[in-house]
């Protein structure tokens, strides 16, 4: 079958075969002069596909803008090739980096490498109250319950936040732990060695990893049985019970200066 989406042409095409010229039936052939068929041509319908023409579609218009936008007016010149950045001298800096690592601990050496020991301290909001980081300094507080003077701590490698405050007793006893951990292993050189003193210079090696690093907690739950203790122990009802507690806190102590101003009366 003919697709709807070509225009068809038919021709007669002569072909010649050896027919008898009764199965030969053609009009408007030039076989012979007197306007009849050939006996030895034969009309055949050839079928010629020609190019077709486009569908009937709308022709291809941008839309429009929409909204308060900026007009598009892209640009494709701009030189791209002066912005490309290959990294070829990554290797280079790597190198560099390594170099200047290397410098600054020898600088500094014995001291550690990674700096000032610092406190453990809570991250801010409700959201990031259960996780612990690294603090600035530690406070004025922890500093006296180690038996430290803020001045001295920085002379031997203990960062100290005067603007820091301590709210809970659990992390002040944190920190004071770890200052004495610190003085324990801490060990203290001379600026200057003199001839003929007394005693022997102590032998200290630089640290070159993080000065007391933060363990990470283990928040993996075990699977135990229930013990009867959490059997017995009756969630809501507790929770509903200080919840009236902290709402009705105001109206029980007027009642109860109401009723302790009658009786001061009575007794009068």
């Amino acid at each position: 079958p003919l697709s709807s989406r070509y225009h068809t042409h038919i021709t007669a095409h002569r072909t010649r075969r050896r027919e008898p010229a009764r199965r030969v039936q053609a009009t408007g052939t030039t076989g012979m002069t007197d306007g009849r068929a050939s006996p030895n041509v034969c009309p055949v319908q050839r079928v010629v596909r020609i190019r077709p023409f486009p569908l009937c579609r709308a022709p291809s218009a941008k839309m429009a803008p929409k909204h308060n936008n900026v007009l598009p007016n892209t640009h494709f010149r701009k030189d791209w090739q002066s912005y490309v950045n290959c990294h070829f001298n990554q290797a280079g800096h790597k190198r560099r980096r390594a170099i200047r690592r290397a410098d600054k601990a020898e600088a500094i050496a014995p001291r550690p490498v990674k700096g000032a020991v610092r406190p453990v301290v809570r991250c801010p909001t409700f959201k990031y109250n259960t996780k612990v980081r690294k603090g600035r300094g530690f406070t004025l507080e922890e500093l006296k319950a180690a038996g430290i003077a803020p001045k001295y701590a920085q002379t031997v490698g203990i960062a100290v936040d005067h603007r820091r405050r301590n709210k809970s007793v659990e992390g002040l006893q944190a920190n004071v732990q770890r200052l004495n951990e610190y003085k324990s292993k801490l060990v203290v050189l001379p600026r200057k060695t003199r001839k003929g003193k007394k005693g022997e210079v102590p032998v200290a090696e630089q640290l070159l990893t993080e000065v007391l690093p933060i363990a990470a907690a283990d928040k993996r739950v075990r699977s135990r049985a229930i013990t009867e203790e959490e059997r017995s122990v009756q969630v809501f009802k507790t929770m509903r019970i200080a919840r009236a507690n902290a709402r009705l806190c105001g109206v029980r102590l007027r009642r109860a200066e109401k009723k302790a101003a009658e009786a001061a009366m009575k007794k009068k």
